[in-house]
């Protein structure tokens, strides 16, 4: 069954029974184009499905390519790279220290229509991460971002770092997961974790950034962060906290989104601070397991939940998204 056609069976599962108009909008044609180029080799990429929790029902596409599904030996067209062939090419010819590399699509009218493009590794290694910024062709992005591994707590892991290679002098974004023994420290002791962004470099942190990671420090789901860093290396005005729910079938244990449960808890706290409406209540139908068959041929297909994402800009509360991740059941993961 060709790739294309089992991601128009995935999304129809994802936006059938109304939700379509009430969470992904008119995006559909954008995201569709944004699957075809981004999707190097034979085997079904991971989908992440970008969500805002409030304002005009829309998404983000992202795609992600796992480094055991790229053969080295293969050319990569710029078609099905969002541009960036040789990117791919780098990437396929690494070790065990990066997982996949990612292309993400901004799907509002008039934005810049390349993606962005982002490595997560399964390690901290800071030279791994600049050898790929500077693949992307931005050698000062890997100064940036070697300043800031400097900077950083020796206690946080950096997961992923992107950029936008479309825009020249962009900033590089880092995400970072503190090591779990941390999160109830925080939860506790918000003033810890101030010091800790101090040490990143952060400075706008306003009258709610500190309070609120507190409040989702004590909670059930892995805390995050997120930062584009500037030219001296340090975080930038823009912060962003996330919780992570689950992890794709075969990797982990999968609970179910459940708005009764922690979960629900969760979202109505991220409602009470105006940051989400009623929408939410739809992303525990976004749990699934499906098996389709067409033409005789058959696929088993997911999607659920994955992270809730609070932004800042200078302080000020941004906006609540949630990123859904869908795919392909691996073989022998015991979901099919």
């Amino acid at each position: 069954m060709d790739k294309r056609i089992r991601y128009e069976l995935l999304y129809a599962l994802a936006a059938r029974d109304g939700r379509e108009k009430a969470l992904f909008g008119t995006c559909a044609p954008g995201a569709r184009e944004a699957f075809a180029r981004s999707s190097p080799g034979s085997a079904f990429p991971e989908i992440w499905f970008e969500i805002p929790l409030s304002g005009e029902p829309r998404f983000d596409f992202h795609a992600l390519t796992s480094r055991k599904d790229l053969d080295a030996e293969k050319a990569c067209t710029p078609e099905e790279t969002g541009g960036f062939p040789e990117v791919f090419r780098w990437f396929a010819g690494q070790g065990d220290a990066v997982c996949q590399l990612a292309l993400s699509w901004d799907l509002n009218p008039g934005e810049d229509p390349s993606p962005a493009i982002q490595l997560l590794g399964s390690r901290r290694d800071p030279e791994t991460m600049a050898a790929f910024l500077r693949a992307c062709g931005r050698e000062e992005a890997a100064a940036q971002y070697m300043a800031f591994d400097a900077r950083i707590p020796a206690e946080w892991y950096p997961c992923y770092t992107g950029v936008f290679p479309g825009r020249p002098g962009s900033a590089v974004r880092v995400e970072c997961i503190p090591e779990r023994h941390l999160q109830p420290v925080y939860a506790k002791d918000p003033e810890l974790l101030g010091r800790h962004l101090a040490q990143a470099g952060f400075r706008d942190f306003g009258d709610t950034i500190l309070p609120r990671c507190a409040a989702l420090a004590d909670t059930p789901f892995l805390l995050e962060f997120q930062f584009d860093v500037d030219g001296d290396g340090c975080a930038g005005p823009v912060f962003s906290a996330s919780l992570r729910f689950a992890c794709p079938p075969g990797k982990e244990t999968w609970p179910r989104f459940d708005p009764a449960g922690e979960a629900g808890r969760l979202m109505e706290t991220v409602a009470g601070w105006g940051l989400a409406d009623d929408r939410w209540r739809l992303l525990g139908d976004l749990s699934f397991v499906r098996k389709m068959i067409l033409g005789g041929e058959s696929t088993v297909l997911y999607c659920f939940p994955a992270f809730i994402k609070l932004r800042w800009r200078a302080g000020e509360p941004a906006d609540a998204k949630a990123y859904c991740i869908a795919g392909e059941v691996p073989e022998g993961s015991g979901q099919a």
